[in-house]
């Protein structure tokens, strides 16, 4: 039997990479082997406009219909859509990439953080903490999920090439951004997490299991790190379109 039978559910792994419903079984999709997926909305209606940029895909959902767009940088054909919020949601639409072939991903959007920090600060997460449930879906239960270095190297790349400081992190995946409490905000920040948000280790996961490469650019929007008074800033705001523009960089040099 595949599945690792255990009291706790989400701990029930299953080998099986097949299941009854598989993505792309309503779509005959080719997208290229490069894609971005974007937290935000806004910033990509702007590019699409200013660059006249082809769709070339659409995926449903019950709420929204999520385009696919196609660009070309350095004469690199690259993939596009906005990702929703969550691990769940996020991981739909990843599965939809790969199922049409693309082979690295690299995700961009803003964080909550955990330290002391400005906000727009650029982070690249090396390791996710677990603390969601797509993930178990799609590796074996583990604390953490490392991320391949390959794409960290060449966000790290990009950012040093246009002049701005960043920094390498652990990050904290979580679906329950209103269980935030007090005391697991300082048990994070005592392992050593920078950052929170809500999809990294979901995509991460499923990137492995489907063997793709898979990597992230995080901004800081809001702050956690006085646990006292959360700073809610401006959310990020003034900060997508950079983190926009330098994930489709980065991608051109995978």
């Amino acid at each position: 039997m595949a599945i690792s039978q255990n009291n706790i559910p989400i701990l029930e792994f299953d080998t099986e990479q097949m299941a009854v419903i598989m993505p792309g079984h309503h779509t005959d999709y080719i997208f290229p082997k490069k894609a971005v997926m974007l937290f935000m909305e806004q910033e990509i209606e702007s590019f699409v406009k200013e660059h006249n940029c082809e769709a070339i895909g659409k995926f449903l959902s019950i709420t929204k219909e999520f385009n696919v767009y196609k660009t070309k940088i350095h004469n690199t054909d690259i993939a596009f859509v906005q990702a929703p919020l969550g691990g769940a949601a996020a991981v739909q639409i990843m599965e939809q990439l790969i199922a049409g072939g693309a082979e690295i991903i690299i995700a961009a959007g803003c964080c909550g953080a955990l330290i002391e920090d400005t906000e727009g600060s650029f982070y690249i997460p090396v390791a996710a903490l677990r603390q969601e449930g797509t993930s178990y879906h799609y590796l074996p239960p583990s604390r953490e999920i490392e991320l391949d270095l390959r794409p960290v190297q060449a966000i790290c790349k990009v950012l040093e090439n246009a002049g701005l400081k960043y920094k390498t992190c652990k990050t904290w995946t979580t679906d329950g951004f209103y269980r935030e409490t007090k005391e697991m905000v300082q048990y994070r920040k005592s392992e050593g997490y920078s950052v929170v948000e809500m999809e990294c280790a979901s995509m991460a996961a499923c990137a492995k299991m489907r063997g793709i490469i898979f990597g992230q650019l995080l901004f800081t929007a809001d702050s956690l790190a006085n646990v006292d008074a959360h700073d809610i800033r401006n959310w990020g705001n003034g900060y997508f379109a950079a983190a926009m523009k330098l994930a489709m960089e980065a991608i051109t040099k995978m």
